[in-house]
């Protein structure tokens, strides 16, 4: 129980009409502080309508002497022990109403607005959030979001005009499974060099959501031209059912390619290599592993001049790019979630080296190795909006190129001969930037900011 209600019925002596006469702002997610930090996060006003209130928006309290109605926690990773950034955390305005429905497949997700929302903030980079002026009373909805992945639970009891601490990972986690919320529709290809779905497993996605792309799962699995198949299930290319056609490709929010060791030309041909460009350019996310570079490199003119694709080797310690928002908070992230940050500088295992230097017009540098004497700047990891080249606003996709593996791990099958365990501090590096491709499009240069109603 979250507050006694004694205190409730004391508290909502001060209550006076609806909503509350607080301004915006103030809250303590990473909207308000800047590039992250652990600072405040932007709150919205009361969901009124023709001057009245509509649902929980009626349920704010007005409490006297600067007092607010307030829940805090941290938001968490699936596995209900990693931290997460920038996810947005709200109060729906209706208590038994269903949240909308996500369509899976490709959409347009810009960052800005949500619906059917009373009060909205944004985790900060220790995953903190505090949610300002919210309803008080009994069974309040409290919902975690990043792009596709979202789970609602019910708090028993919000007391007003006080924090309410929800310190429960379990009450603020992301999903594991479709029975406890919403997660993106998924494709992942396996790959002789790099076990990247064992990294879902890991951070707690259930083995009961890894399917062939006729089951129920929302992580279908596609053998690359190496690699293992899905446990119990016979193998499915991703050159004959997943990137043979826009169409198959649409099906995904989100397309992540495991290193195949090679660049296997032999499946990726003219017309695939157009079908990636129309998903990427219609509003697909795609997370591609060294030797998929192939993708870029024989692509149109935008995939091949975004990056100088030369190999630069490089050893450790790399550099986390500290010059944008999200980067300044994954290097702060990093720092406190694992022994392999000091400052900006990241140690790395399992690197691969395709990339000099990066276009910064069209791309978003996360982690390099600063150019030195003889050795020329070598870029591991990088990011860009699509379409490559229109303006902010008619972007919809998002492409990550990595040269990070995550391990050097031999699996026969996915996901049943993946490791057990707590992620290692690499592992823990590419969940934060995964959980960056899920979110809501915007430029990297601007701070995230809370969601306003729709």
């Amino acid at each position: 129980m979250i507050a006694g209600a004694g205190l409730l019925l004391a508290a909502l002596a001060h209550v006076s009409g609806c909503g509350s006469d607080d301004p915006p702002g103030g809250g303590s997610g990473a909207g308000g502080s800047g590039a992250g930090g652990s600072g405040g996060g932007i709150q919205i006003d009361s969901g009124l309508i023709d001057g009245g209130c509509e649902g929980l928006a009626c349920d704010v309290p007005k409490c006297d002497d600067g007092v607010t109605t307030s829940i805090s926690g941290t938001a968490f990773a699936p596995n209900g022990t990693l931290p997460l950034y920038n996810a947005i955390v709200y109060v729906p305005k209706f208590r038994d109403k269903p949240l909308d429905t996500f369509e899976p497949g490709v959409s347009c997700d810009r960052c800005g607005t949500l619906d059917n929302l009373v009060r909205a903030t944004l985790s900060d980079a220790q995953g903190k959030f505090e949610l300002k002026n919210i309803p008080a009373g009994k069974d309040i909805p409290l919902v975690v979001q990043i792009g596709k992945w979202r789970r609602k639970v019910v708090l028993p009891e919000v007391t007003a005009c006080q924090d309410n601490s929800v310190p429960d990972p379990e009450q603020t986690r992301l999903p594991r499974n479709q029975a406890e919320g919403d997660l993106p529709q998924m494709a992942i290809t396996t790959g002789g060099c790099d076990p990247l779905p064992c990294l879902f497993r890991r951070m707690g996605v259930d083995a009961s959501e890894f399917t062939t792309s006729g089951g129920n799962g929302r992580m279908h699995v596609y053998r690359g031209a190496t690699g293992p198949d899905i446990t119990g299930g016979g193998a499915e290319f991703a050159h004959l059912s997943l990137w043979n056609s826009a169409a198959s490709l649409s099906k995904y929010d989100i397309t992540f390619l495991s290193c195949e060791c090679g660049q296997e030309l032999a499946t990726k041909n003219d017309a695939s290599r157009a079908a990636m460009k129309a998903y990427l350019a219609s509003g697909g996310r795609l997370f591609s592993t060294h030797y998929h570079y192939t993708w870029f490199t024989l692509n149109s003119k935008e995939f091949l001049t975004m990056a100088q694709w030369e190999e630069v080797v490089t050893q450790n310690p790399y550099t986390i790019d500290t010059s944008f928002p999200k980067g300044q908070v994954f290097a702060e992230w990093m720092q406190g979630v694992s022994n392999i940050v000091t400052g900006d500088q990241i140690t790395l295992n399992s690197v691969r080296h395709s990339v000099s230097t990066v276009d910064k017009d069209d791309t978003t540098r996360w982690i390099y190795k600063p150019e030195s004497g003889t050795t020329k700047e070598s870029v591991k990891y990088f990011t860009f909006n699509t379409p490559i080249g229109v303006p902010a606003a008619q972007q919809c996709g998002r492409g990550v190129f990595t040269d990070i593996h995550i391990s050097e791990d031999t699996v026969t099958s996915i996901p049943g001969d993946c490791a057990s365990g707590p992620l290692t501090d690499q592992e823990k590096a590419l969940v934060f930037l995964i959980f960056d491709l899920s979110s809501c499009i915007q430029p990297d240069e601007e701070v995230p900011a809370p969601p306003t109603p729709r």
